[in-house]
């Protein structure tokens, strides 16, 4: 999958989570099936599917954070960057 599409996956999901109000603190399993749902009719690959997801969330994190260098504080994100 290449970085422009993934991309507009991402926030197509991203908007779905915002707009249908889907709590982003651990969602439920049926949210995260519910959503990988979504992401295969947008032509995600099964395989994918979870890694887009997660990364929706990690993108509401990061666009809803305040001031915070994703470089210098990704702990915070559970995203892993240090």
């Amino acid at each position: 999958m290449d970085d422009s599409f993934r991309n507009q996956c991402i926030d197509k999901i991203a908007i779905k989570i915002t707009d249908e109000k889907i709590p982003t603190d651990e969602p439920s399993s049926e949210i995260l099936d519910y959503l990988q749902k979504f992401a295969i009719t947008l032509g995600v690959d099964i395989s994918n599917t979870e890694e887009v997801v997660n990364e929706a969330f990690l993108y509401i994190a990061m666009k809803n954070a305040k001031d915070i260098d994703p470089l210098t504080k990704g702990d915070e994100f559970g995203a892993g960057f240090s």
